[in-house]
């Protein structure tokens, strides 16, 4: 089937992708003569004779629509995909091999035209720092940032739903939606939170005695009726109780009255028969109300009661609505204390947020607004404002003009904080400027918050925010100072966990299950070790500042003796942790370690398919196309499996026309790691037979083992540089990079270079990177 007319306008199509529109001819000239192309006689008939038939609209082959790549433009605006192209015709990957091949002129031709368009890209005209979604905190942040805003630790969010993950990461902002099971779980979690953190007082907590009305002592004007007491007449109901301390204690008293006259009837509340507090008793018998009274008592024996003030009894009133019997039931009394006014001791998470008193001294309000003015900045990751903190402030008002305490109004105004989208979101507002312009640098405050929810999954400290209040972070001194501190600093462990985690696809370790009938070794301690061995290299890389080709040539890890059996590493013996020299041995980075080594297996068996695809995607960049459809599984029997090597089966399964292009990528890198199993120990033979590790890669290099495909891969390593890079860039913006982050890229990693590829060197030019320091202003969130 021949392209559609899109190709008339001179498309340059490889494999899917390539367009060019017809006024460009004019345009690129001197390029195409450069290239030796012609687009008339060259391009045209290349892309029909060798793409048309499997990338068209209706077919789109590997998900590729060719009518969407147009124009010359699309070389710089998808630019990862024309690359990708470049590689598959200079590896020959394409076209299929079952398909008609072009002449080796043709190919050169075209990827000599493909390759210079790559390299026109200029950065001089590209000023587009890109802009990121505004963007929830996810499920590990929001644990983070309450424990340094709170000083709470007790992981609020681990049941909270999963956070979606994109461009491998679940700190992408484009992703990390807000469902309403989601703000439940927000809501509950704010709530637990403040009552931890902040002690307010709960009289209601203390002890409690009742005391049923009938149960009651009386001295007159009454009965006892069921389980209520009645005062027809002015009287009083009493009981004797034990005090237990000195202190402030409630009496609550259940009662209704029957109403008659112009008023409800007045009930005493009395002490060793001294009145103390009079109430109205306006409820009535189907509705019986509470009424209490707070009061200091001594320790020992008083005698409690409540007494009938105001009877009345006009049965005949000459005016109809005065007539009538006013009586007082009571249903029971309660007496509850002693209730303790201040704690002996306040919690220090009290102490830090409720830095003043709210209840004494000669300003209380003063102290709210500074209480409110300190938490909100810290929990917005910016100055309050005066109008957030008066409308906070009202919302406590409310709380204290029904009966609430200042610290329970406290409490409710801080779940409201917790709870606020400026809490929950990072946000970076748009600002006016007098020219208008599309892009800003980022403010201190938002640098700040950039700098920490990356190296350290949380919100900035108390240093950080206090450069950023007197606009020094931004300086590039400072900035490079406090990188270097925040690597060094416990927190940033979460870069292990977090991009580290993601990154190398450790996660997937807690989900491994290899066959325990063939894997009877494998258990969860030593899945724990596996994991912990490739995060404390990780951080050893950050610690020290090694180089990231230590990643796939370093002669070091770290074993317990439980790990280190695991490996046939002698001298190692308890279940500590130490680094252990690999010189002598195979293993090398962290490549031949257990965990990467075991994620990229079947249950069963090993997996140079996944192994392979694993390199390509986390080292190499260079993630292979998506398999086609219908292709026939392995085969896994006994008689298969008695065949031959697990290679041997791959030669036969891999003959298939369709699949051969990809797994000629994928299955060397796999199969030189052959000599570990499922499980990542050292083996020689596979089924009884010799394990072949040896390959050869689409560019013609040989190799025999795993040493020899590490250095091999440390030879690539500008791939692996630029690898490394767009991932931690990807991780430290919280979106995907687009084409106009090239420029970005490329001076990172000429920077590595030129520093021996020091790991830190990668985190202090990211964050002087145009995209980590600007924005792009959209209309769409205007401040």
């Amino acid at each position: 089937m021949s392209l559609r007319p899109v190709f008339q306008f001179g498309i340059v199509i490889v494999c899917g992708i390539l367009c060019v529109a017809n006024c460009v001819e004019t345009v690129r000239a001197e390029d195409a003569l450069e290239a030796q192309i012609d687009f008339q006689k060259d391009v045209q008939p290349f892309f029909n004779d060798y793409c048309g038939t499997c990338h068209n609209p209706d077919d789109q082959i590997a998900g590729l629509d060719l009518e969407q790549f147009q124009s010359v433009e699309s070389v710089t605006t998808e630019r990862g995909t024309w690359q990708k192209i470049l590689h598959v015709l200079n590896t020959k990957e394409m076209p299929p091999e079952d398909e008609a091949q072009p002449s080796e002129e043709q190919r050169k031709a075209i990827t000599q035209w493909i390759d210079l368009e790559l390299k026109s890209f200029d950065c001089t005209k590209i000023d587009n720092p890109g802009r990121v979604t505004i963007r929830r905190l996810n499920r590990v942040e929001y644990n983070n940032t309450i424990r340094d805003l709170m000083g709470v630790d007790f992981q609020p969010a681990d049941d909270f739903p999963s956070d979606d993950v994109g461009y491998g990461f679940d700190n992408i902002g484009d992703v990390l939606s807000m469902s309403p099971l989601l703000m439940e779980k927000y809501l509950s979690a704010a709530e637990k939170i403040v009552e931890t953190a902040i002690w307010a007082e709960d009289p209601y907590q203390a002890p409690r005695k009742s005391f049923e009305g009938a149960e009651m002592q009386q001295d007159r004007g009454g009965r006892a009726i069921g389980k209520f007491r009645s005062l027809v007449s002015m009287g009083e109901v009493f009981t004797e109780h034990e005090f237990a301390a000195d202190g402030d204690y409630l009496v609550i008293c259940e009662a209704y009255g029957k109403q008659a006259g112009p008023d409800p009837p007045k009930m005493e509340f009395r002490i060793d028969g001294k009145a103390v507090e009079t109430v109205n008793v306006t409820a009535v018998a189907e509705s019986p109300g509470y009424y209490e009274i707070r009061l200091p008592v001594t320790a020992g024996k008083h005698r409690v009661g409540v007494a009938f003030l105001n009877d009345y009894y006009k049965p005949k009133h000459e005016d109809p609505k005065l007539r009538g019997d006013r009586n007082l039931y009571i249903c029971n009394v309660a007496i509850q204390g002693p209730i303790e006014t201040t704690p002996q001791e306040l919690p220090e998470t009290h102490k830090r947020l409720v830095f003043c008193d709210l209840s004494e001294g000669e300003d209380p309000l003063k102290c709210a607004h500074a209480i409110l003015d300190q938490f909100i900045s810290r929990a917005f990751r910016r100055p309050a404002t005066e109008d957030e903190i008066k409308n906070f402030m009202r919302l406590g008002y409310k709380i204290i003009e029904d009966g609430g305490t200042s610290e329970q109004a406290l409490r409710v105004v801080f779940k409201a904080i917790l709870i606020s989208p400026q809490f929950l979101f990072r946000i970076e507002f748009n600002e006016a400027s007098e020219k208008d312009e599309q892009d800003r640098a980022l403010n201190d405050y938002e640098l700040a918050s950039r700098l920490s929810y990356w190296l350290w999954s949380s919100m900035p400290d108390d240093e950080l925010f206090e450069l950023a209040g007197k606009g020094e972070l931004s300086k590039p001194l400072v900035l490079e100072a406090q990188i270097r501190r925040m690597l060094a600093d416990p927190k940033s462990s979460a870069l292990v966990e977090n991009f580290a985690g993601q990154w190398l696809q450790l996660r997937s370790l807690t989900e491994a299950a290899p066959n325990k009938d063939i894997f009877s070794e494998f258990d969860d301690e030593l899945r724990l070790a596996m994991r912990r061995e490739t995060e404390m290299f990780f951080a050893a890389a950050i610690r020290e500042n090694l180089s990231i080709l230590d990643f796939l040539d370093g002669k070091f890890t770290y074993v317990n003796e439980r790990l280190a059996k695991h490996y046939g590493l002698e001298g190692v013996s308890g279940p500590e942790f130490r680094r252990v020299s690999l010189e002598g041995t195979q293993r090398a980075g962290v490549l031949t370690q257990a965990s990467i080594l075991t994620i990229t297996s079947d249950p069963t068996r090993t997996s140079p398919v996944k192994r392979g695809k694993w390199i390509l995607d986390n080292i190499l960049a260079s993630p292979p196309l998506p398999p086609p459809p219908d292709v026939p599984l392995l085969s896994e029997d006994a008689d298969a499996v008695a065949s031959g090597t697990l290679r041997q089966r791959f030669e036969i399964h891999r003959s298939n026309p369709a699949c051969i292009s990809c797994h000629e990528k994928m299955d060397p890198l796999g199969f030189g790691f052959e000599n570990f199993d499922a499980i990542g120990r050292w083996r020689t033979k596979d089924s009884g037979f010799d394990v072949d590790a040896s390959g050869t890669l689409p560019d013609g290099q040989t190799f025999n083992g795993p040493a020899e495909l590490l250095t091999i891969l440390k030879a690539s390593r500008g791939e692996f540089s630029r690898c490394l890079t767009e991932k931690m860039l990807t991780y430290a913006l919280g979106r995907g990079l687009e084409y106009y982050d090239k420029c970005a890229v490329d001076s990172i990693c000429e920077a590595l270079a030129k520093d021996d590829y020091k790991f830190t060197t990668m985190f202090l030019e990211i964050a002087k990177s145009d995209p980590f320091r600007n924005r792009r202003n959209s209309p769409g969130d205007k401040k």
